[in-house]
């Protein structure tokens, strides 16, 4: 991964001025971009995870975004923004690189409290809640004590990881693993008896492998959103405008069920907050 911001390194270097690029190196205040700053560069700057699955968020783009950098492209162009994915490389460092000024938001994230000490979240994008997913002949896992007793493949650094901690799951029995796709593949392949993502990833991997199921729910609803700095109130209230339009509209089902299935607008309902 660089070491310096993307606006030296690219186009947008000649729209800043030097003393913003020496505040981001010291780490400053201007470590800020917000709305009028990025217009002025012309792109938004979206940080995602380098292994994040592209039927959610592709770092290609083309004819296949996936779902969230469709929504994102959908926000660039209403702005007339270039829309300029910043890969991180280690997921655990995301909000530390948004806050380094190397991106404008952080996408594929979930809003917690702990996040939000750090960093603003825009209003949600989609549901989340946490499920413990199984594959065929394997039995759904329903109780904790069957969670406990399990093999699970978990991507370290997740609010899937806590919610395991929460669950008392001990260390012994768990698989660390790099993303869902491989948890995924160590629960197919018999090295886990379960994994434990979101239910969105679950509705992705679920269209690649119909035998996969979901069973208990772990911790309490959880919303997928974007995580700004706390210093760029204009894109939050943009991006908080641009989703709110977005989901009354019709194009949002088609959204949903173009990258999650018929019954997406359906699952995705019963795991809303009520």
């Amino acid at each position: 991964m660089a070491t310096l911001p993307a606006m030296i390194r690219g186009h947008g270097f000649r729209r800043a001025s030097w003393v913003a690029v020496l505040a981001i190196l010291s780490g400053g205040p201007a470590a800020r971009a917000d709305l009028t700053e990025i217009a002025a560069r012309g792109s938004l700057r979206v940080l995602v995870g380098l292994g994040e699955d592209p039927a959610w968020f592709s770092l290609e783009g083309g004819g296949a975004p996936g779902f969230e950098r469709e929504v994102l492209e959908g926000f660039a162009r209403l702005h007339k923004l270039r829309l300029e994915v910043v890969p991180v490389e280690h997921w655990e460092e995301a909000i530390s690189t948004l806050l380094q000024g190397r991106g404008d938001l952080l996408a594929g994230v979930n809003d917690t409290p702990a996040r939000r000490q750090r960093v603003d979240f825009t209003a949600e994008l989609l549901p989340a809640r946490n499920v413990v997913v199984t594959r065929r002949p394997q039995a759904r896992i329903l109780r904790v004590e069957e969670l406990r007793a399990a093999r699970l493949a978990v991507v370290p650094h997740t609010t899937w990881a806590e919610a395991l901690e929460s669950a008392g799951v001990p260390a012994s029995r768990r698989i660390v693993v790099e993303d869902v796709a491989a948890a995924v593949e160590a629960v197919r392949a018999g090295r886990a008896t379960a994994t434990v993502t979101d239910v969105l990833d679950f509705l992705l991997q679920r269209r690649r492998d119909g035998e996969l199921e979901a069973g208990m729910g772990l911790g309490g609803a959880l919303s997928s959103a974007w995580a700004v700095r706390k210093t760029d109130p204009q894109l939050r209230q943009a991006l908080d405008a641009y989703l709110v339009a977005l989901r009354g509209s019709p194009n949002w089902s088609r959204l949903l069920v173009k990258y999650f299935g018929d019954d997406a607008p359906a699952v995705l309902g019963r795991v809303a907050p009520r």
